[in-house]
């Protein structure tokens, strides 16, 4: 072995063993695992945790006895349940392949949150995902039988659309529960205002991902009523019956089939008639509230979707004579955040002129005011560790931060995980609540003159597990408004005194009782309550204690804020689409006899006894070799590329943890004859990632020139990576840096056949190398993508790369490389989500690299990128051949106008195939590669394309999403061509 690859392998080893000493020492420490094993259960917990993990794993081991009785055979293999609390949002996930997993977020359901309606949060939380264990692990049939032979490979009840398995595991969690979904206020009203304005979901829409309110939610709200209803008309063994039946095919998506043998009817047949008893239902409920004399608002906002927390700005704060209103907004058109939003009377806003203060993602998010007119306010922003939490903020007066956390706003708290905050009236407090470990507390803190907060403190401390919500200041401040959960799901308003931390509550109940807020003259606590099963704004009489109905509405009202002249209810109210404000005259002679609330709940699930079971140091090797050798982990693709058809089999491991990540992958080249394949393993602590990689390499290189004709090259290679990776996350942005060392041996593979004779100059024979190079990385992305846009919008992107390599990192030979991209995207003022959107690429290389390569899109069937996930890259310059200019120098500039022709948003029933959407594209690409430039002809190495392109979203499968370019394009000059082509491409 040479001196230089000598080095190249020490300098290799040095640095890998320094990533692994690196990694063990920086590791997150706070996250120490630790696992409870179970009969039935490993439940892995980290630091902090344990009393909860200890609660978890009886709770597993009870619900798991109870739904057994309803869905039938538990699961054989043991369920591992990780838990963790490094979230501000309440979620969880499960699945039973490669192995029976659940992921758990400890954090309590936020106020107004779909989820908040629940007796204990673990008991529902566990109760769901199990259930999605229970289900997509009943395999029968064929499927079984293969699964005997090869491993657990086919789950059939995991190809179903998203409503089948959430609807069942939501129906699970509230009938095993006295809370859950089908309980929901919240959800009821969902369903009512689409009934009520003839805005119901189809089957093909709720059977796939859309981006129509409530987009996800669709899934576990019609989901839930729809099966809900099937169970209670055909019994409650009716899907644990069908989930056999389709737990028995091999071929996927014969949804009809399976429930037709269990009930007699098709899907839309049941959807027919459940729609028509949700007609009944609500025009019962609706009739009742009319009954008693609707008291709606006007309609002050029409962006739909999330609208909450408003408030009336001060008028120090407000742009001229017209009276403001300040409140989240996140529409799918505008970057979610804080817009204020002119009135031209109290009844009637003028959206025209709505205006971003602070954008800030999360939700609902609270504003309120200092007596300077500075904002304060409740943001997701990454912590001193990397995670998103919830965080103060502070919007300076007179300035805005529309880009996010890097304009001229002042952060209050890092990591604390504080929300809702409220300034007191003399702008000397805040009172806002924290989250930790499933409990969420309400406290207060001295404002300090020269910003931020000091002397932290509970105002109410809270027990394990309870929750509080949405303070308010009363208005001479010595008195805080908030809504409480407390053990037994009663969701409560509450009063506390600031100075003794005594309290009051104004109700206790099993209603949902939310976002209270003040009168002027502090004689009313108002808040809203769905007592009549819709929810609707209350005035509590702190002098009095008499409770009134203020409005009295079909669909929902909320968040209720009063003028500062008290003559004016300004709340969030609900149509089909979403959340928006109204307004309507404060007028206590209109006012409503509250009724009670109804207590009527089933009664709480037995608690498990408490029970210590064995705990023992997390251990990843068991979920890591579970997740890789297993036969369900492989995956088969089969693609066409630059050197024909390509057989892949590839197997993904991770612990359940996610410290731990292994890849294996192996490629057959028909073609060629040839096997490629690659071996990689990745340790992620935080605040970085640590990968090593083996690989074999065979792709095209540069030709040789036999005589007069030209011999393909191909480059075999066999090298190792070792890489770091850094992540630096921003508000509304994030850093990348990565740095990287391969070792590789190239050795060219080409086949002179018959041209090999002694007449023929053979030129430039390309020789083995080994290479030591080091590369290193940087990206930058601030790009914004609203939901209802069909391009990126605004922001930026730039992506920097170079490679090197000498005899002092054990190369061969000195070469080097230097790539670079860069992306800017313009909305146009004149027509909504049209957008120009500019990317710059470029490179240079010396040594032994191959060229670059230019030209239009590859020859390659767009359906295979359906199969395998790839699809072509995005820079290209259409209007030449694929690879036409070739060169160890590029640059290529991409210019689009993008724009919205058509949402369709429609498939066909229950098929898994659903059209998203049509877009268009004019575009003009200038660019090439070369290998020097030419002085005398400075743009003769450049060429022009031009044309346009309709792009078509579809999904596939009910998850597969591909975005397919038919595109026809004209290039100028020397090779240029007119061209149509049809291809799967990323999209700058």
């Amino acid at each position: 072995m040479s001196a230089g690859r000598w080095r190249c392998c020490v300098a290799f080893v040095a640095f890998a063993a320094a990533l692994l000493v690196a990694g063990a020492a920086s590791a997150d420490q706070y996250l120490r695992w630790y696992t409870v094993e179970t009969p039935h259960f490993r439940v892995h917990y980290h630091g902090g945790l344990e009393a909860t993990a200890q609660r978890t794993a009886s709770l597993a081991e009870a619900i798991r006895d109870r739904l057994a009785r309803e869905m039938g055979k538990p699961p054989e293999e043991i369920v591992h349940i990780q838990l963790e609390d490094t979230s501000d949002f309440a979620n969880g996930s499960a699945n039973a392949g490669p192995y029976d997993l659940i992921h758990l977020f400890i954090t309590a359901p936020a106020d107004m949150s779909s989820l908040g309606d629940y007796d204990d949060w673990m008991t529902t939380l566990v109760t769901h995902e199990l259930t999605h264990v229970f289900h997509i692990d009943t395999v029968g049939g064929i499927p079984r039988f293969l699964n005997s032979i090869i491993g657990k490979f086919s789950l059939p009840n995991e190809d179903q659309p998203n409503w089948i398995r959430e609807g069942i595991a939501v129906t699970m969690e509230s009938d095993f529960t006295g809370g859950g979904r089908r309980r929901a206020s919240l959800y009821d009203m969902y369903l009512r205002a689409d009934v009520l304005e003839h805005n119901v979901a189809p089957l093909d829409v709720m059977s796939h991902n859309v981006r129509r309110w409530p987009q996800g939610d669709l899934w576990y709200l019609y989901g839930e009523s729809f099966i809900g209803w099937i169970l209670d008309t055909y019994g409650r063994d009716a899907f644990s019956a069908v989930a056999v039946d389709y737990g028995n095919n091999i071929v996927p998506w014969g949804l009809n089939r399976s429930i037709e043998r269990v009930t007699g009817r098709t899907y839309p047949e049941l959807y027919a008639a459940w729609v028509a008893s949700m007609e009944d239902k609500y025009r019962e409920q609706t009739d009742q509230a009319r009954a008693r004399g609707l008291r709606e608002g006007t309609r002050l906002t029409h962006g739909g979707r999330v609208a909450s927390s408003p408030r009336f700005a001060p008028a120090c704060m407000r742009r001229g004579r017209r009276e403001e209103l300040v409140y989240h907004r996140d529409d799918g058109d505008l970057p979610s955040g804080f817009y204020r939003l002119p009135l031209d009377t109290r009844s009637r806003a003028d959206e025209s002129g709505l205006s971003i203060i602070a954008r800030a993602d999360g939700g609902p998010l609270v504003a309120s005011f200092d007596p300077e007119c500075g904002m304060v306010f409740d943001a997701v922003a990454p912590s001193e560790r990397r995670y998103s939490f919830y965080d103060l903020h502070r919007q300076p007066p007179g300035t805005t931060s529309a880009m996010g956390g890097r304009g001229s706003r002042e952060r209050w708290t890092t990591g604390m995980r504080a929300r809702a905050p409220d300034v007191s009236p003399s702008g000397t407090r805040v009172t806002f609540v924290t989250s930790h470990a499933g409990t969420t507390t309400l406290r207060i803190a001295d404002v300090r003159p020269e910003g931020g907060i000091a002397n932290v403190r509970a105002l109410v401390p809270s027990a394990d597990g309870q929750q509080a919500f949405t303070p308010r200041f009363s208005p001479d401040g010595t008195k805080v408004a908030y809504s409480s959960w407390s053990e037994g799901g009663y969701r409560d308003i509450r009063v506390v005194d600031v100075a003794t931390g005594k309290f009051f509550e104004i109700t206790h109940d099993r209603a949902m009782d939310v976002t209270p807020s003040w009168s002027p003259d502090g004689r009313y606590v108002l808040f809203s309550s769905d007592r009549t099963e819709i929810a609707n704004i209350y005035a509590y009489d702190v002098t009095t204690g008499r409770l009134r109905q203020v409005t009295n509405v079909l669909t929902g009202a909320f968040m209720p804020e009063l003028s500062p002249d008290g003559r004016t209810l300004v709340y969030v109210g609900y149509t089909s689409t979403g959340f928006d404000l109204y307004s309507m005259p404060f007028d206590e002679h209109a006012f409503l006899d509250a009724p009670e609330a109804p207590n009527a709940r089933p009664p709480l699930p037995t608690e498990p006894m408490p029970k210590r079971w064995p705990v023992k140091p997390y251990n990843p090797l068991d979920t890591l070799l579970l997740s890789l050798i297993r036969p369900y982990s492989f995956s088969g693709n089969v693609a066409t590329g630059t050197l024909g058809p390509a057989i892949t089999l590839s197997s993904n491991g991770e612990d359940i943890v996610g410290l731990h990540t292994t890849t294996l992958s192996l490629t057959w080249l028909p073609q060629v004859g040839q096997f490629t394949g690659s071996i990689a393993y990745g340790y992620r602590p935080l605040p970085y990632t640590m990968s090593i990689v083996g690989y074999r390499d065979y792709q095209p290189s540069d030709s040789i020139q036999v005589g007069a004709r030209s011999v393909p090259v191909r480059d075999d290679s066999l090298g190792v990576t070792a890489g770091l990776d850094y992540v630096l996350p921003g508000e509304e942005d994030f850093e990348e840096f990565a740095f990287s060392y391969t070792a590789s041996a190239h050795r060219p593979r080409y086949d002179l056949g018959s041209l090999n004779d002694p007449f023929s100059q053979v030129l430039a024979r390309p020789s083995e190398t080994f290479l030591g190079t080091v590369r290193l990385a940087f990206q930058f992305n601030d790009a914004y993508r609203p939901l209802y846009g069909v391009s990126n919008e605004r922001g930026f992107t730039l992506s920097l790369a170079t490679d090197f390599g000498n005899t002092a990192t054990g190369n061969d030979t000195s070469l080097a490389s230097f790539t670079g991209s860069a992306t800017g995207y313009l909305l146009m003022p004149w027509l909504s989500h049209h957008a120009l959107a500019l990317g710059l690429s470029g490179g240079i290389r010396s040594g032994t690299f191959t060229s670059f390569r230019q030209g239009g899109f590859a020859d390659v069937s767009p359906f295979d990128a359906v199969r395998s996930g790839l699809r072509q890259n995005a820079f290209v310059l259409r209007g030449f051949p694929y690879g036409a200019f070739a060169g160890h120098q590029y640059n290529l500039a991409n210019l689009e106008y993008r724009f919205p022709i058509v949402w369709v948003e429609h498939g066909v029933s229950t098929l898994p195939a659903f059209w998203h959407g049509l877009s268009g594209t004019l575009f003009a690409d200038y660019g090439g590669a070369y290998e020097h430039i030419n002085s005398n002809d400075l743009l003769g190495q450049y060429h022009l394309g031009v044309g346009g392109e309709l792009r078509f979203t579809f999904a596939f499968g009910y998850f597969i999403e591909t975005e397919f370019h038919l595109g026809w394009a004209r290039g100028f000059g020397t090779l240029g061509t007119s061209q149509t082509y049809f291809v799967a491409a990323a999209t700058f």
